[in-house]
């Protein structure tokens, strides 16, 4: 009898040790490890705004490098299934004609091997982390690096939920660059609603190019852009190779507008040619090195 209630308590004590293990594995696998990481982004956003940007970048890199690799492995098994059917038939032409139609056949009614007839709803941890890195992404974008100092010292203050936009100005030395689209009233009075979509490819090329040579899209004002190469805390030799790749990008937005196929689409336009006769998307520059005050100008309001 003793011997029975020792089996019983070990077995007791197993059983309990086996669920709470498996619970433990659950709770760190689907609630402790999502929390953890979302924490982790969470501090590199605090810690600097636009890394909201490149964390955007990775998980979407992520997503497409395991949406790949789960293609290739469907086709890959079709592929395999394929083979081993026509090589266990007989090797007449009929009978592999046969094969491959009613393969088509059931491929038309059944979905591969890698898909399914409905896709999974995601795990709430996994949608509140996307949906942050969403939100920190939209932040970073929209206020840019010049208000990334308010994003920053608002996600610190942690003890209150109060937003406080409006933080004292500060004096900054920089280069400033200055472009806009020439002919842009007649552009919009002839494109109409597409000129948005006009404006946004001269944008594309203006700022990749900028952010290419280490410059800032500061400010979009209709058909002008308002572009910023921070200078100041850096040394001399640095300054003056920012004065130098501002001027070089300048050169690289002129020559990429000009190569770029979908703005040379607007040479063809029926309308914008008969109103300006041999048009081409043109742009005018200006730079400027000073100083400025960089700030949050307006209300709690906008």
């Amino acid at each position: 009898e003793a011997w029975l209630n020792t089996t019983q308590t070990l077995f007791i004590c197993f059983l309990l040790g086996f669920g709470a293990m498996t619970f433990t594995r659950d709770a760190n696998k689907l609630v402790l490890t999502p929390i953890e990481r979302m924490i982790t982004k969470l501090n590199r956003i605090r810690n600097n705004p636009l890394e909201a940007m490149a964390i955007g970048d990775e998980e979407h890199h992520k997503e497409q490098v395991t949406a790949n690799r789960n293609n290739r492995t469907a086709i890959q098994n079709d592929d395999n299934g394929i083979r081993i059917l026509i090589a266990n038939h007989s090797q007449s032409s009929n009978a592999r004609m046969k094969v491959r139609k009613w393969l088509q056949q059931v491929k038309s009614i059944l979905p591969l091997n890698g898909e399914s007839q409905k896709d999974p709803e995601p795990m709430e941890t996994v949608v509140l982390e996307k949906t942050i890195i969403k939100i920190g992404s939209l932040l970073a974008l929209g206020f840019g690096e010049a208000g990334a100092e308010i994003i920053g010292q608002n996600m610190k203050g942690g003890d209150s939920s109060a937003l406080n936009a409006m933080i004292p100005g500060r004096r900054v030395d920089a280069i400033f660059g200055f472009c806009d689209i020439r002919n842009f009233t007649d552009a919009t009075e002839v494109l109409q609603d597409q000129v948005m979509v006009f404006v946004n490819r001269i944008a594309g090329v203006v700022h990749s190019c900028i952010n290419d040579y280490f410059g800032s899209p500061n400010k979009n004002i209709g058909d002008a852009f308002l572009l910023a190469w921070r200078v100041s805390g850096h040394p001399a030799g640095k300054q003056q190779r920012l004065a130098d790749m501002a001027l070089v990008s300048f050169i690289k937005v002129i020559a990429h507008i000009n190569k770029s196929p979908l703005l040379a689409e607007y040479r063809n336009h029926p309308k914008l040619v008969k109103r300006l006769p041999n048009y081409r998307v043109r742009m005018g520059f200006g730079l400027h090195s000073g100083w400025a005050i960089e700030g949050a100008i307006g209300s709690e309001f906008k």
